[in-house]
This record gives structure tokens, sequence and C-alpha cells, in this order.
């Protein structure tokens, strides 16, 4: 009976061993599941690399690249480069088509290129008013900058979206008493809208009209100033 007791005993650690081993083997799973892949590093490390400042290396010998650089990178930046060429030569066609001069004190017209987009600001200026006084109406150079906008978006198959602004005070509209800023800044956007659609432009080539009042003056400039009311007109090619 003491054999039989002493052999009891003596498998016992056999067990806590394996109990053991099996604690072991569930941690190293469980440490191996939550361990971050090699290539989440490798991936962080690249986007940081693209972020910085692109090193010139230009050497003779065949086309070197930047560490970090991607296969399409470079022809991304041709890409994009192509836009902004593409852009400029229409905003060039449209300022050479309303005979807009640079050197006036208080241009009319004021185009500039915007992320991939033309800005084009038209200001109703009391030497050459867009708009009749306290009106949405056309004068006939706000007429003929229409005819040329439309001209051009339709050649180059543009989106537009038309913003109206009025200088803070402004609140006279004539014999609608009951329309203010708000309603004036809408009504000359909607108004431009039907007249650069009955110069063949079509109607979903705006996408967007907004009266904005008096709220977005021009930076910089005090919210009373003549200059502040004006009509903007984004354009941007249409998506092919």
């Amino acid at each position: 009976m003491a054999k039989k007791k002493d052999e009891h005993h003596g498998g016992a650690w056999k067990v806590a061993y394996a109990d053991f081993v099996t604690a072991m083997m569930a941690l190293f799973i469980v440490l191996w599941i939550i361990a971050p892949e090699p290539n989440d590093n490798k991936i962080v490390y690249e986007d940081e690399i693209d972020t910085a400042p692109p090193q010139d290396t230009n050497t003779q010998g065949g086309e070197q690249k930047t560490p970090g650089e991607k296969p399409g990178d470079k022809m991304g930046d041709a890409g994009a480069a192509q836009r902004m060429k593409d852009l400029q030569f229409i905003a060039d066609e449209l300022i050479k088509l309303l005979k807009v001069d640079d050197l006036e004190p208080e241009p009319p017209v004021d185009v500039k290129l915007v992320n991939e987009t033309i800005k084009i600001t038209l200001f109703d200026r009391q030497k050459k008013p867009f708009f009749k006084t306290s009106t949405s109406q056309l004068t006939e150079w706000g007429d003929f900058v229409l005819k040329n906008l439309s001209y051009v978006a339709v050649r180059h198959d543009m989106l537009l979206l038309l913003d109206g602004h009025t200088a803070k005070g402004n609140t006279d509209a004539g014999d609608r008493a009951e329309s203010g800023p708000w309603e004036l800044s809408v009504d000359r956007a909607a108004v431009s809208r039907r007249r650069l659609i009955s110069f063949d432009l079509k109607s979903e080539q705006v996408i967007r009209l907004t009266g904005y009042a008096d709220t977005r003056p021009l930076d910089g400039m005090d919210p009373k100033m003549a200059a502040n009311q004006r009509l903007t007109v984004h354009m941007s090619v249409a998506p092919k």
C-alpha cells in the first residue's frame, strides 16, 4: 500500500507541468495575435517620408528616385501641372474676351486660380456697375461679361458655382420694401444663372447658387466698402 501511495504522488508534477505549458502556449498565442504586423510599420515610415520636402536627386546616368517615392507620384504631379496649365489658358482667354485692363485702379474683374478652380470676382463698381443700383437687373456691362463667361464655360465644358454678395448697410432694394441684402444677393445670383443659360450654357453646368448678403466681406476690407458688392463665380472642369 505504501508503494502505491508513493507512485500516486510521483505523477502530480507532470499534471502541474502540463498546466504550466498550456498557459504559456495560450499567452504566446495572445501576444502573437495583438502584435503589429511588420508591414504596418513600413507604411507609416513611407508616409512620413512622403510628407518631407522633395530632394533634388538629378544625377547623370539614369533616373533617380527620392526615398519614399511611389511609382505614380511623378505621373500625378505631371497631371496636376497640366490641369493648372489648362486652367490658366482658360482664364487668360476669358480676360482677353472681357478686355480687362489690369492697370485700372479699380478693375471690375479679378481672375485667379485657386485649388484647381478659376475664381472670377465680378465687382459691382460705381464707375462700371454690374447691376443697376439696388436691383438684380444687369447693366450692359454685366450682360457682356455673362455672355463671354457662358461662351468660355460651354467651350471648355466647365461647372459653375455662383455666389452673390452685398456690402454691409446696403439694405435698399428699390421699390421692394420687403427685400433686404439676403434677397438681393440671392436674386443677383439667380438672375445671373438665368442669363448664362440664355447664352447657351446648359442648366446642369450651374451646380450651385448662393446668396451671402453682407456676411462674407473681402479679406481685410471694411464690410461697408462698396467693393464687397460682387458676384463670385467658381469655374472648374467637369469630370469626364
